[in-house]
């Protein structure tokens, strides 16, 4: 009988995948993802029993033989997958957290050289048992800050060394009061500062200042960004993100400034990865791979 052994335990293994037989779903991970193409194709022999309940071969023509499935050299770096499921692992259990991902992308070319997806079982044990990095959408809260501030930026309405005041820390709009970390607020602040600072005052004053007259313009900067879509990595379950439009059903009178800093979004830890790394790589936004070559035989077929 086969018996699957993982030679690194937990790591990545929900990365790596498994394939199964019930459902519609037939796999997950880099396994289910490429099953046609690690899986080959199963031989077939006419066998005849013979006494002591022993088998023969028969000759036949209906006889086929098995074809061996290609080999998949994934791009992940076994010593930082190490370094990034530790430290995941440690930080979960600081915070009693649910579950948590960790991913490291190397900014030129895509590839995934660690990713850590790490979630408590009944047992209060870690385990990876679902790949939140690719199939989790969440709101990103400050993240996106970055993204709002650049849209600013680019449209030439703020400088980074424009000031804003942003109080004592708390900014009512309607009925709803947005709030900064720091308890007595920043005060004033350049719009460097406000990044830095991670403020939502902030970040909020300024869009709404010169969007809310058209937060079409806005939005329709964000999908620019392609924030409003997936990233194509080679995994299956990568959800699209969620960015609504003004006129939407659910689009309010805070929409705008909620969506500013990183609420009624959603999208997942590896969308927003992507988008940081394009700034990283020079305004060059690359997907991200897990999967740098297939192999036959130790001979290359395809290298992405």
């Amino acid at each position: 009988e086969y018996e699957r052994v993982k030679p690194f335990g937990e790591m990545a293994a929900r990365s790596i995948g498994y394939v199964f037989n019930s459902g519609d779903v037939k796999g997950v991970g880099i396994e289910g993802t490429y099953d046609s193409i690690l899986s080959g194709v199963e031989g077939r022999r006419l066998e005849q029993r013979i006494a002591g309940n022993f088998w023969k071969p028969v000759g036949s023509d209906i006889d086929i033989d098995p074809i061996q499935g290609n080999d998949i050299v994934t791009t992940i770096d076994i010593n930082i997958q190490d370094v990034a499921h530790n430290a995941l692992l440690k930080t979960l259990r600081q915070n009693n957290a649910r579950h948590g991902a960790a991913v490291l992308m190397e900014v030129e070319t895509g590839e995934i050289l660690a990713m850590s997806n790490l979630m408590r079982n009944s047992y209060g044990h870690y385990t990876e048992n679902y790949n939140f990095a690719v199939g989790e959408k969440t709101e990103p809260g400050s993240t996106i800050k970055l993204a709002s501030l650049m849209i600013a930026l680019s449209d030439g309405y703020v400088n980074l060394n424009d000031k804003f005041d942003t109080g004592d820390g708390t900014y009512n709009i309607y009925d709803f009061t947005i709030r900064d970390s720091k308890k007595e607020g920043f005060g004033r602040l350049s719009v460097k500062e406000i990044f830095e600072m991670s403020s939502n005052v902030g970040v909020v004053k300024i869009i709404q200042k010169y969007y809310s007259s058209k937060p079409k313009d806005f939005v329709e900067k964000l999908y620019r960004y392609h924030l409003n879509q997936p990233t194509g990595i080679d995994l299956m379950g990568e959800p699209v993100p969620y960015i609504k439009y003004p006129g939407d059903k659910y689009w309010s009178g805070v929409s705008l400034l909620q969506m500013a800093y990183g609420y009624e979004i959603q999208m997942t830890p590896l969308q927003i990865l992507t988008f940081y790394n394009a700034i990283a790589n020079d305004g060059v936004m690359v997907r991200p791979k897990i999967v740098k070559a297939i192999y036959k035989h130790g001979t290359l077929v395809k290298e992405f």
